[in-house]
């Protein structure tokens, strides 16, 4: 990739992209090429009542059933294939565009230093990307960047490995913006989780969100039985980010009784919210459906009683009133917003490696890779 292309990145928005349905049916003709076998809703399965799919693609060499969430069927479904085809494309790096290099001779720049001392002899694999930051072409250890799953894995153990910045769109912007939207997310979720007393402190009272699509979504929880909790993670920028719990009320036996949790970054509140909500909704319904073999088994056992009633209390409790406030318009070059967050949240570079590109459906898909910044919440779990 030249520098010739981080222009075309930066440009404002493109028009709005073809009718869900459209894209929906464009890719499904080609179902056999992206080994997609199923596109089902599950949302029946729970009272909630939004849109929910699963996609199934048995050969995938990381997660089989992924889903999508969406205020209507359509942005569901393509949520849902999207997805899928993330982890399609991630594991079909072209053989050509990969290197090796010593960890070394290729960290010229310490943007990888963070990854552990002492492993500069190491013989890695290597793809090249663009750094949004510089222009700059930019190499990337490609562990972080490949989803193929396979044992015994082909990348050393010391690199710890996610998804986190892999994303598609129907165009290369808002694939990328969708990648670094999620590296802010899940950056604020790492450190929200080292605050003290994070859940007493920020707080929102569920009741005060009655406009834009999430307070749509709060009257749905509500008729359904439902109690939510919401907090407003801080940041360092002007993008929004929500952690949600959804849970059942005690008016009758719970169905899934543990919480479900989402999470959301954007540029205004309400859409930061309404995806933290809408994952929430979705996470219940993989826990439900049973379908998804990356689900722990904990979340199947049987929960004390007197924890999840103490839990819905603090959920029921509130806190501070919610502000839809806007943050710069989204549409004023959202890449050159994006990455002045991802600077003030901490990265050094936003590197972004182009996947795969296909201007007929259109279908764009990218993974962001923002180095030194810690993105996996469940890292310290599993230590």
């Amino acid at each position: 990739m030249d520098e010739g292309v981080l222009d075309n990145i930066f440009d404002t928005l493109p028009p709005s992209p073809p009718d869900s349905w459209q894209t929906v049916r464009r890719i499904l003709a080609r179902k056999d090429d992206y080994g997609i076998t199923r596109l089902g809703s599950v949302t029946q399965l729970d009272w909630i009542g939004v849109p929910v799919v699963q996609v199934v693609r048995p050969r995938s060499l990381s997660v089989t059933v992924n889903q999508g969430k969406g205020l209507t069927f359509p942005v569901a479904a393509i949520s849902g294939i999207m997805e899928s085809l993330e982890g399609w494309a991630s594991e079909r790096i072209a053989p050509g565009r990969v290197f090796t290099g010593t960890f070394g001779e290729m960290n010229e720049q310490k943007y990888w230093s963070y990854l552990g001392a002492g492993r500069d002899d190491e013989t890695l694999s290597w793809i090249d990307g663009l750094d949004l930051f510089s222009g700059r072409k930019t190499s990337v250890p490609l562990a972080l960047v490949d989803s193929a799953y396979t044992i015994p894995s082909p990348h050393p153990h010391w690199i710890a490995r996610d998804t986190t910045g892999l994303a598609a769109g129907t165009s290369l912007q808002r694939a990328a913006v969708h990648a670094c939207l999620e590296i802010l997310e899940r950056q604020a979720r790492c450190t929200a989780m080292k605050t003290p007393h994070f859940f007493d402190r920020f707080q929102i009272d569920s009741r005060s969100v009655q406009s834009g699509n999430a307070g749509e979504i709060m009257r749905r929880l509500s008729k359904a039985g439902f109690v939510v909790g919401i907090w407003q993670i801080p940041a360092p920028h002007e993008l929004s980010i929500y952690w949600c719990h959804v849970m059942e009320d005690a008016s009758r036996a719970p169905f899934a009784p543990l919480p479900a949790e989402g999470f959301g970054c954007d540029f205004s509140h309400d859409r930061a919210l309404t995806s933290a909500l809408l994952e929430a909704c979705q996470s219940r319904l993989g826990v439900i459906s049973a379908a998804r073999e990356d689900i722990r088994t904990e979340l199947y056992g049987y929960p004390d009683a007197s924890e999840l009633a103490a839990w819905r209390s603090q959920l029921a409790k509130g806190g501070s009133s919610y502000v839809a406030r806007e943050c710069s318009p989204a549409n004023d070059q959202p890449i050159r917003l994006i990455t002045e967050a991802l600077k003030l949240a901490g990265a050094t570079a936003a590197i972004l490696v182009v996947l795969h590109s296909d201007d007929r459906i259109p279908l764009h898909i990218v993974r962001v890779v923002a180095p030194p910044l810690e993105t996996n919440p469940e890292a310290d779990l599993a230590r």
